[in-house]
Protein backbone atom coordinates (compact mmCIF):
# COMPACT_ATOMS: atom_id res chain seq x y z
CA UNK A 1 0.00 0.00 0.00
CA UNK A 2 1.43 3.35 -1.00
CA UNK A 3 1.77 6.12 1.55
CA UNK A 4 0.19 9.54 1.22
CA UNK A 5 2.64 12.34 0.48
CA UNK A 6 1.43 15.71 1.81
CA UNK A 7 2.56 19.16 0.77
CA UNK A 8 1.23 20.91 3.90
CA UNK A 9 0.84 20.24 7.63
CA UNK A 10 2.77 17.54 9.46
CA UNK A 11 5.12 15.73 7.10
CA UNK A 12 3.91 12.17 6.51
CA UNK A 13 6.63 10.52 4.43
CA UNK A 14 9.87 12.21 5.49
CA UNK A 15 9.70 13.82 8.97
CA UNK A 16 12.22 16.63 9.10
CA UNK A 17 14.41 16.80 12.17
CA UNK A 18 15.62 20.04 13.70
CA UNK A 19 18.69 20.97 15.73
CA UNK A 20 18.91 23.61 18.46
CA UNK A 21 21.80 24.69 20.65
CA UNK A 22 20.92 25.44 24.29
CA UNK A 23 22.90 27.49 26.80
CA UNK A 24 21.74 27.81 30.41
CA UNK A 25 23.97 30.30 32.26
CA UNK A 26 23.56 29.45 35.96
CA UNK A 27 25.89 31.85 37.77
CA UNK A 28 22.91 33.77 39.16
CA UNK A 29 20.95 30.71 40.28
CA UNK A 30 20.46 30.01 43.99
CA UNK A 31 23.21 27.89 45.54
CA UNK A 32 21.94 27.43 49.10
CA UNK A 33 22.15 24.07 50.88
CA UNK A 34 19.77 25.00 53.71
CA UNK A 35 16.63 24.98 51.55
CA UNK A 36 15.35 23.41 48.32
CA UNK A 37 16.41 26.12 45.85
CA UNK A 38 20.10 25.36 45.29
CA UNK A 39 21.77 23.10 42.76
CA UNK A 40 20.82 24.62 39.42
CA UNK A 41 20.17 22.08 36.67
CA UNK A 42 22.61 19.33 35.74
CA UNK A 43 22.60 15.81 34.28
CA UNK A 44 25.38 14.63 36.60
CA UNK A 45 25.04 12.32 39.57
CA UNK A 46 27.63 11.98 42.32
CA UNK A 47 28.86 8.82 40.61
CA UNK A 48 30.09 11.02 37.73
CA UNK A 49 32.63 12.82 39.94
CA UNK A 50 36.08 11.57 40.85
CA UNK A 51 35.75 13.55 44.09
CA UNK A 52 32.24 13.26 45.47
CA UNK A 53 30.37 15.62 47.78
CA UNK A 54 31.94 15.96 51.22
CA UNK A 55 28.64 16.37 53.09
CA UNK A 56 25.11 15.02 52.77
CA UNK A 57 23.56 18.48 52.21
CA UNK A 58 25.92 19.15 49.29
CA UNK A 59 24.98 15.81 47.80
CA UNK A 60 21.27 16.58 48.22
CA UNK A 61 21.81 19.88 46.41
CA UNK A 62 23.37 17.93 43.54
CA UNK A 63 20.36 15.59 43.45
CA UNK A 64 18.06 18.62 43.09
CA UNK A 65 20.02 19.63 39.99
CA UNK A 66 19.57 16.15 38.55
CA UNK A 67 15.84 16.15 39.33
CA UNK A 68 15.36 19.46 37.49
CA UNK A 69 17.28 18.08 34.51
CA UNK A 70 14.96 15.05 34.35
CA UNK A 71 11.88 17.27 34.42
CA UNK A 72 13.35 19.60 31.82
CA UNK A 73 13.93 16.71 29.39
CA UNK A 74 10.42 15.43 30.08
CA UNK A 75 9.02 18.87 29.17
CA UNK A 76 11.04 19.04 25.96
CA UNK A 77 9.86 15.55 24.96
CA UNK A 78 6.15 16.11 25.52
CA UNK A 79 5.32 16.71 21.82
CA UNK A 80 7.87 14.54 19.99
CA UNK A 81 10.95 12.43 20.65
CA UNK A 82 14.17 14.36 21.15
CA UNK A 83 17.84 13.51 21.58
CA UNK A 84 20.44 15.33 23.67
CA UNK A 85 23.90 15.69 22.09
CA UNK A 86 27.14 17.58 22.81
CA UNK A 87 26.38 17.85 26.52
CA UNK A 88 28.86 20.07 28.39
CA UNK A 89 28.84 21.22 32.02
CA UNK A 90 31.01 24.01 33.46
CA UNK A 91 32.03 24.94 36.99
CA UNK A 92 31.24 21.63 38.66
CA UNK A 93 34.79 20.36 39.09
CA UNK A 94 33.77 18.04 41.93
CA UNK A 95 30.66 16.81 43.69
CA UNK A 96 30.69 19.66 46.19
CA UNK A 97 30.61 22.50 43.65
CA UNK A 98 27.54 23.77 41.84
CA UNK A 99 27.33 23.92 38.07
CA UNK A 100 27.68 27.40 36.52
CA UNK A 101 26.79 26.67 32.89
CA UNK A 102 25.04 23.92 30.91
CA UNK A 103 25.32 23.58 27.13
CA UNK A 104 23.76 20.92 24.94
CA UNK A 105 22.38 20.23 21.49
CA UNK A 106 18.72 19.32 21.12
CA UNK A 107 17.62 17.24 18.12
CA UNK A 108 13.90 16.80 17.46
CA UNK A 109 12.77 13.78 15.50
CA UNK A 110 10.03 15.77 13.73
CA UNK A 111 10.03 19.54 14.02
CA UNK A 112 6.49 19.74 12.64
CA UNK A 113 5.06 18.79 16.04
CA UNK A 114 6.79 21.61 17.92
CA UNK A 115 4.58 24.70 18.48
CA UNK A 116 5.75 28.04 17.14
CA UNK A 117 3.22 30.22 18.97
CA UNK A 118 2.08 30.59 22.56
CA UNK A 119 2.33 32.62 25.76
CA UNK A 120 5.70 32.81 27.54
CA UNK A 121 6.03 31.32 31.01
CA UNK A 122 7.44 34.59 32.38
CA UNK A 123 3.99 36.21 32.13
CA UNK A 124 4.88 38.52 29.26
CA UNK A 125 1.92 39.91 27.33
CA UNK A 126 3.75 39.37 24.04
CA UNK A 127 3.19 35.87 22.63
CA UNK A 128 6.18 34.07 21.18
CA UNK A 129 6.25 33.22 17.50
CA UNK A 130 9.18 30.82 17.14
CA UNK A 131 9.90 27.22 18.04
CA UNK A 132 13.08 28.35 19.82
CA UNK A 133 10.98 30.39 22.25
CA UNK A 134 8.73 27.39 22.92
CA UNK A 135 11.85 25.42 23.84
CA UNK A 136 12.95 28.19 26.20
CA UNK A 137 9.48 28.24 27.76
CA UNK A 138 9.60 24.48 28.45
CA UNK A 139 12.98 24.88 30.15
CA UNK A 140 11.72 27.80 32.25
CA UNK A 141 8.71 25.73 33.33
CA UNK A 142 11.00 23.01 34.67
CA UNK A 143 13.34 25.37 36.50
CA UNK A 144 10.66 27.64 37.98
CA UNK A 145 8.42 24.88 39.35
CA UNK A 146 8.58 22.70 42.47
CA UNK A 147 9.27 18.99 41.99
CA UNK A 148 9.40 16.16 44.51
CA UNK A 149 10.69 12.70 43.71
CA UNK A 150 12.69 9.83 45.18
CA UNK A 151 16.27 10.33 44.02
CA UNK A 152 19.62 8.59 44.51
CA UNK A 153 21.69 10.55 47.03
CA UNK A 154 25.32 10.01 47.98
CA UNK A 155 25.87 9.98 51.75
CA UNK A 156 29.55 10.36 52.69
CA UNK A 157 28.80 8.82 56.06
CA UNK A 158 26.76 5.95 54.61
CA UNK A 159 27.45 2.42 55.77
CA UNK A 160 26.94 0.74 52.37
CA UNK A 161 29.87 0.29 50.00
CA UNK A 162 29.18 3.17 47.62
CA UNK A 163 27.40 5.47 50.08
CA UNK A 164 24.28 5.70 47.87
CA UNK A 165 20.75 5.72 49.19
CA UNK A 166 17.30 6.78 48.02
CA UNK A 167 15.81 9.93 49.52
CA UNK A 168 12.73 12.01 48.87
CA UNK A 169 14.10 15.19 47.28
CA UNK A 170 12.25 18.45 46.66
CA UNK A 171 13.60 20.97 44.15
CA UNK A 172 12.10 24.46 44.10
CA UNK A 173 12.61 27.35 41.65
CA UNK A 174 16.25 28.17 40.95
CA UNK A 175 15.43 31.89 40.64
CA UNK A 176 12.54 34.21 39.81
CA UNK A 177 10.84 33.21 36.54
CA UNK A 178 11.95 36.29 34.63
CA UNK A 179 15.54 35.85 35.81
CA UNK A 180 15.57 32.23 34.62
CA UNK A 181 14.23 33.27 31.22
CA UNK A 182 17.03 35.81 30.77
CA UNK A 183 19.71 33.19 31.38
CA UNK A 184 18.55 30.76 28.69
CA UNK A 185 19.69 31.04 25.08
CA UNK A 186 18.22 28.85 22.33
CA UNK A 187 19.71 28.98 18.84
CA UNK A 188 18.14 27.18 15.88
CA UNK A 189 20.57 25.68 13.37
CA UNK A 190 18.44 26.05 10.27
CA UNK A 191 20.84 24.16 7.98
CA UNK A 192 20.18 20.92 9.84
CA UNK A 193 17.67 18.37 8.56
CA UNK A 194 17.38 14.61 8.16
CA UNK A 195 18.42 12.97 4.90
CA UNK A 196 15.69 11.81 2.54
CA UNK A 197 16.18 8.40 0.87
CA UNK A 198 17.52 9.94 -2.36
CA UNK A 199 20.34 11.51 -0.33
CA UNK A 200 21.27 8.36 1.58
CA UNK A 201 24.21 6.42 0.09
CA UNK A 202 23.45 2.94 -1.17
CA UNK A 203 25.35 0.06 0.44
CA UNK A 204 27.08 -1.64 -2.46
CA UNK A 205 29.33 -3.81 -0.32
CA UNK A 206 27.57 -6.99 -1.48
CA UNK A 207 27.40 -6.06 -5.16
CA UNK A 208 29.85 -7.39 -7.73
CA UNK A 209 30.11 -8.15 -11.41
CA UNK A 210 31.21 -11.43 -12.94
CA UNK A 211 34.64 -11.65 -14.56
Amino acid sequence: MGSLSRAHGVASDEPQGAFYEIDIAQTGFFDATGDNTGGGVSPKTQADYTTRATTLVLSQRSSRAQLRYKRMIANLSERVNCKIVNLVTTGDSNGSTQITDLNFGLVFENDSYIPSAGTPEDGSTADYTTTANWIKDKIVEALAATHTENMPVYDPSGSNADGMKIQRITAQAVQATGEIDERITVTARTGFRSNVPAETPTDNSLSWTGE
